[in-house]
């Protein structure tokens, strides 16, 4: 079974800095290519800002790209995982939580964000496994 510390293994954290504009934080996100971005301020973790964030706070309130922060409209709520946590536990808070993304931290550090689609595809690939073990041993003479 993968820790949420393999599943991080070879991934960059990309994070915006508090103060931030919508504008910039939008750009980032989409050279980045991420839908969520930890928002981080003297390097401690305020909150985060995703797309839902954009559509729900910033479009649908017409607010402006260029004037608006992105701590105005950032999701302070934070549903966080320990980098020792297994992933059937984070997978779990994720549910409770109905989010898609989770923040993995080592001790205060944030080491990485998971989705929803890497823990269920560490799930899959240890069914498969299972299924492949039991299938060898009914089948086996």
């Amino acid at each position: 079974m993968s820790s949420l510390g393999d599943l991080l293994k070879n991934r960059e954290v990309f994070t915006i800095i508090s103060g931030s504009s919508i504008k910039q934080t939008v750009n980032y996100m989409a050279e980045k290519g991420v839908g969520i971005l930890p928002v981080l301020k003297d390097e401690k973790l305020v909150g985060v800002f995703s797309e839902r964030d954009l559509v729900k706070r910033v479009i649908a309130k017409d607010k402006d790209l260029d004037l608006t922060k992105v701590d105005e409209v950032m999701t302070t709520n934070l549903v966080i995982a320990k980098i020792d946590e297994s992933h059937e536990a984070t997978l779990a808070k994720m549910k409770e939580a109905k989010t898609r993304h989770i923040l993995i931290i080592d001790g205060e550090k944030l080491t990485g964000v998971l989705s929803i689609k890497d823990l269920l595809e560490t799930d899959l690939m240890s069914c498969k496994t299972t299924v492949e073990v039991l299938n060898n041993y009914i089948y086996s003479k």
